[in-house]
């Protein structure tokens, strides 16, 4: 069995080596992580980041050969090999200045023009190295369509104008596709339950049901495009989902955010009982702070805990917050910074992977889309173990939240590994 272990307290990066399997012997008790190949389980989709404008803007400083070593990292099978990207339909809060698509009610003027400047250069890049599935997401319509006027301070879309924005965001669909930029899935609002100091739109769930079922999903069924719900934190997922889905063929799954805790209860309960949707996490992050490798650590460990939790209750696809800020933890034009697995380094001419970064590639790299998610049996709830097969192989990643090294019995089948995790060490076997 070959073993790849990260303890960034000792300053090891993925090293590799192979370890001895003994026949498992049922009488064994004590620190048995077991995992159970043979019990149906659900699909992984895969993992991957969000494209923002801040991100391309980091990633144009760069020079040539450290953006190829860039994409390399991220969407290389080197690297963390993300086939999955979200990207924001208009601005978001971590772009260089707010703007929109069109300020007329025909839709005349509509342009992605700012769009062609920065984000689909490098989306166009990412394309040539690796097939990638995308999740489009608007956090505000145009600002006459809304009644506060302004793309900032949540407001509400006018009922207005529910019909002509539905065509607007069809039309920014069929403008990418365009560029040959083929937009996979779509949501209809990012987190439409907040109202926040940068662009966002306040929707109930009843405007919700009414947006999608009486006007957007007739435009949705003429075309090649696949809808995510709510698209928001997951405190109430299982009782959204009853309100929201509606059992049409374009609906494929639920969006969902992590702002919120853990709530793995209600991942599970959508998971048992709407079992044809899937759950796709996508946008989760830490607030910024200087960069310093054992402090950033501690949100790498964050990180996981979320990932794995998640991926043990019923969610099957990960997508993270931005793919490159810059070592302010930005560009943001409302001062919102945050984290990312990578940052672009003081001097712009070179970028640093983050305990973030190497914490992540355990699941990307090594649990591959098309996987099926096992179940894991842990003795110790500071053990957090995540199990997939791929094929003929079995993944099972492990992480060791105590201050403390730790023994324990790995069970796969009739065989059995024995291993001490360091503290604050995350491991991966494959058998």
């Amino acid at each position: 069995m070959k073993k790849i272990e990260t303890s960034i307290l000792d300053n090891i990066y993925l090293r590799e080596n192979y370890i001895n399997e003994e026949e498992y012997n049922e009488r064994y008790e004590w620190n048995i992580i077991k995992v159970y190949p043979y019990i149906n389980g659900r699909k992984w989709i895969g993992m991957g980041g969000s494209i923002t404008e801040s991100s391309c803007y980091n990633f144009s400083f760069l020079p040539q050969k450290k953006q190829e070593e860039f994409l390399e990292s991220y969407f290389g099978v080197t690297g963390l090999n993300y086939n999955l990207g979200r990207i924001s339909i208009a601005s978001n809060d971590f772009c260089i200045s707010p703007y929109e698509y069109t300020k007329k009610k025909d839709l005349s003027d509509f342009s992605i023009e700012r769009d062609r400047k920065c984000i689909i250069p490098v989306i166009k890049r990412i394309l040539n190295k690796k097939n990638l599935s995308l999740v489009a997401s608007p956090w505000s319509p145009p600002k006459f369509m809304k009644d506060n006027k302004n793309l900032f301070e949540g407001g509400k879309l006018q009922k207005k104008y529910y019909a002509l924005y539905a065509k607007y965001l069809i039309k920014f669909l069929d403008e990418y596709k365009k560029e040959g930029i083929d937009i996979e899935f779509i949501t209809i609002q990012n987190e439409p339950f907040a109202c926040q100091r940068w662009e966002s739109c306040i929707y109930t769930l009843d405007e919700q049901e009414d947006f999608i079922y009486n006007y957007f999903i007739k435009l949705l069924e003429k075309e090649n495009y696949k809808l995510l719900l709510w698209d928001h934190n997951k405190e109430n997922l299982y009782e959204i989902t009853k309100k929201l889905y509606r059992n049409k063929k374009k609906i494929f799954g639920i969006a969902y955010h992590s702002y919120s805790g853990t709530h793995s209860k209600n991942l599970e309960l959508v998971s048992k009982n709407f079992g044809q949707l899937k759950l796709i996490h996508t946008e989760g992050c830490t607030g910024f702070s200087p960069y310093n490798e054992k402090e950033w650590i501690k949100d790498a460990e964050m990180y996981l805990i979320d990932i794995m939790n998640d991926m043990n209750n019923g969610m099957n696809a990960y997508i993270d917050w931005n793919i490159l800020l810059d070592s302010n933890g930005g560009p943001n034009h409302k001062e919102n910074y945050c984290k990312s697995p990578v940052l672009l380094n003081k001097d712009k001419n070179d970028f640093i992977l983050t305990p973030i970064y190497y914490y992540i590639s355990h699941i990307s790299k090594f649990i591959k889309r098309g996987s099926t998610i096992l179940n894991v049996d842990v003795y110790d709830p500071n053990i957090i173990a995540v199990s997939a097969k791929n094929n003929y192989e079995i993944v099972t990643v492990i992480l060791n939240k105590n201050n403390y090294k730790v023994n324990i019995d790995l069970v796969i089948n009739n065989f059995r590994t024995h291993d001490t995790l360091k503290p604050h060490s995350i491991v991966t076997y494959v058998k």
